[in-house]
């Protein structure tokens, strides 16, 4: 019997390893093509948005300054509500559809992982409430953050007394490069890091879900945060895994219940049962 103890307690850390590595391919594989879907749905999103914006700016073309370097930078909150308005489902959409093919992707994976034979599907009462106007609550996230882009790219061509048509044509640039654009060295665009960071946090929901689900069933979970341990992991990332396994319902150090911790976090989230004393 100590025997055995001690034979299982020399090959836990090479199980560990390879539990590790088989999520990692796992979790690769199973959203790559979702994140590509999804990619090639937002990217399409933000141009519709991008020729809408224009359109509307057309109404209030006059409040552009003819001369060079006017101070007064025309209001464009009217025109981007509206584009906005016009184009939300465009976004809501895809956002709805990456992230509720990720949570069940990452469920089904966690149940095959652990060795379980139950059943997952999206009517599980904590997939429904993590999806419940997913789309539409990121959307808001989303308008914010392009709206401010824009306005710095009207400030700018006002300051440099550009004409009307070049800001209008920096727009719809500026929209091309939010399709298209490469913000980060493993993230082609600003729709790529969407689609990456929502499946991604999609699928680390969907494990916890699971854990959580055997905890309430009776199973002591334990979960841990895997990080894809090359130099541009985070220092927030290292030390939530250096962590190793803790309680299901504990927080990371971080504030966190499971990754994503930041956009475009490349971490997974890690369950097992407790091991018995």
């Amino acid at each position: 019997m100590v025997t055995q103890a001690i034979s299982a307690t020399r090959l836990l850390p090479a199980l560990c390893a390879f539990m590790e590595a088989a999520s990692r391919v796992s979790r690769a594989r199973l959203l790559r093509p979702i994140e590509a879907r999804g990619t090639r749905r937002l990217a399409r999103a933000f141009r519709t948005q991008g020729a809408a914006l224009v359109r509307a700016l057309g109404a209030i073309k006059g409040q552009f300054p003819i001369q060079e370097a006017a101070a007064k930078v025309p209001n464009i909150d009217g025109p981007f509500d509206k584009a906005a308005k016009q184009t939300s489902f465009t976004f809501a959409e895809p956002i709805d559809e990456l992230a509720a093919a990720a949570l069940e992707a990452g469920a089904l994976a966690t149940l095959k992982d652990l060795g379980m034979v139950a059943a997952f599907n999206l009517e599980n009462p904590r997939a429904v409430t993590y999806l419940k106007n997913y789309g539409a609550k990121l959307v808001k996230q989303v308008n914010e953050t392009t709206r401010d882009y824009i306005k710095t790219v009207v400030t700018q061509g006002v300051e440099q007394g550009w004409s009307y048509n070049k800001i209008a044509a920096a727009i719809t640039e500026r929209y091309k490069e939010f399709a298209v654009g490469r913000p980060q060295e493993h993230i082609d665009s600003r729709a790529h890091l969407i689609a990456v960071t929502e499946s991604g946090n999609a699928y680390s929901e969907s494990t916890l879900i699971v854990g959580m689900d055997l905890s309430d069933a009776g199973i002591e979970m334990v979960k841990s945060q895997l990080t894809v341990g090359d130099l541009k992991v985070s220092e927030e990332c290292r030390a939530n895994s250096a962590q190793g396994w803790i309680p299901i319902n504990q927080e990371f150090q971080s504030g966190h219940q499971r990754p994503l911790i930041h956009p475009a976090c490349r971490c997974s989230l890690l369950t097992r049962a407790a091991l018995s004393s």
